[in-house]
């Protein structure tokens, strides 16, 4: 399938990418996937192409309240719609084979068994408290020996940064940083 994600707009970029590669190449057949903040769709739309075209779609979930924050809405790629619907917009060829959940990220997590998920991207609340919640209620969801990152692992999100620390430091995992997103194998 024809990659189109560049057409969309939204702040992914190949610093994004440096990581997502790494993780879609060492994805399982059919494997299952969380993306936990999908705004416009843009990272979305890379991810499940790459994952079709290299066979390993399985599952792939958008989990997004869609309601955005203000500096979202603020940055002006949103002109008189909902987000949700230029989400949806701009996945349309993907239409049939991602599925969306409307909803806060760790409420979602409730919908998934523990140790069913291959890969969850949190790129939802950027906040200390949000990324927090987002890790306790998904870290069960991961399985054993495969991956769990996320985006926006810089200076500007300092509370992303610590909530991050704060998690995996007692776990005694190390966190990898790649490109502007951070990486973890769960043991």
């Amino acid at each position: 399938m024809e990659h189109f994600y560049q057409r969309i707009d939204g702040f992914m970029n190949e610093r994004n990418t440096m990581m997502l590669d790494l993780v879609i190449n060492e994805m399982p057949e059919k494997c299952q996937w969380v993306e936990l903040g999908s705004w416009t769709g843009k990272s979305a739309a890379y991810c499940a192409v790459e994952l079709i075209n290299q066979n390993k779609f399985g599952r792939f979930v958008t989990v997004d309240s869609w309601s955005g924050g203000v500096e979202l809405q603020e940055h002006g790629l949103i002109k008189n719609k909902s987000i949700k619907d230029v989400f949806l917009e701009n996945i349309l060829p993907l239409n049939d084979k991602i599925e969306t959940i409307q909803s806060i990220s760790w409420d979602a997590a409730e919908s998934f068994e523990d140790n069913s998920l291959d890969f969850c991207y949190v790129d939802a609340g950027h906040t200390y408290d949000d990324v927090t919640k987002d890790l306790n209620a998904w870290w069960p969801k991961i399985k054993q020996g495969t991956y769990f990152g996320g985006d926006d692992y810089t200076k500007g999100y300092p509370g992303l940064q610590q909530a991050v620390w704060d998690f995996f430091g007692p776990k005694k995992i190390k966190v990898r940083r790649s490109g502007r997103c951070w990486l973890i194998k769960k043991p």
